[in-house]
């Protein structure tokens, strides 16, 4: 269908537009997604990201925003006395949170939990190991040469023993 030029200019809204098949997979992938028809998520991140402003520096820095469901606000607490100094000032904290994001006026109230989150963080940080040195293959050059140079060191030690430790641990 050729359209003249008043139509053209006129922008009739009422035409559809012809979808070619990728333009349709498109729409069809950017529907789907859990993040797109979800508005709260990005605010959730901003939520965590002020909420030293919130509750305060030092509270700011020993809790920590979990999640939102079902009108209820989960937050983490290093300690039960966090929980319970939030517990008493949340009326005052839901009211900071709707002034700064009114997108949150659904959340009703919040449930301060202890949960030492930070140790989680640390546990996992200390249980990275550094990387071993490359083990030497018991038939290469380089490591006979360092069981000879090895051998020569503890030629002189009487005791097996004493003499296999020395070995051993010039060889790792």
């Amino acid at each position: 269908m050729i359209k003249s030029l008043a139509d053209i200019l006129a922008k009739n809204t009422q035409d559809k537009e012809v979808y070619t098949t990728d333009q349709k997979k498109r729409y069809w992938r950017s529907q789907k997604g859990y993040y797109t028809k979800n508005e709260g998520v990005f605010s959730f991140i901003h939520l965590i990201q002020n909420w030293q402003e919130i509750v305060g520096d030092f509270m700011g820095q020993n809790t920590l925003p979990l999640k939102i469901k079902q009108g209820t606000l989960f937050v983490a607490c290093k300690h039960s006395i966090f929980a319970q100094e939030l517990g008493f000032l949340s009326p005052q904290i839901l009211e900071k949170i709707h002034t700064k994001f009114p997108s949150f006026n659904h959340i009703k109230r919040i449930k301060f939990s202890h949960n030492d989150f930070q140790a989680h963080f640390q546990e996992s940080s200390s249980k990275v190991k550094e990387p071993k040195k490359n083990a030497l293959h018991p038939y290469s050059p380089e490591y006979k040469a360092l069981v000879k140079k090895a051998q020569a060191i503890t030629e002189d030690i009487e005791d097996p023993e004493v003499k296999q430790a020395i070995m051993n641990f010039y060889l790792k």
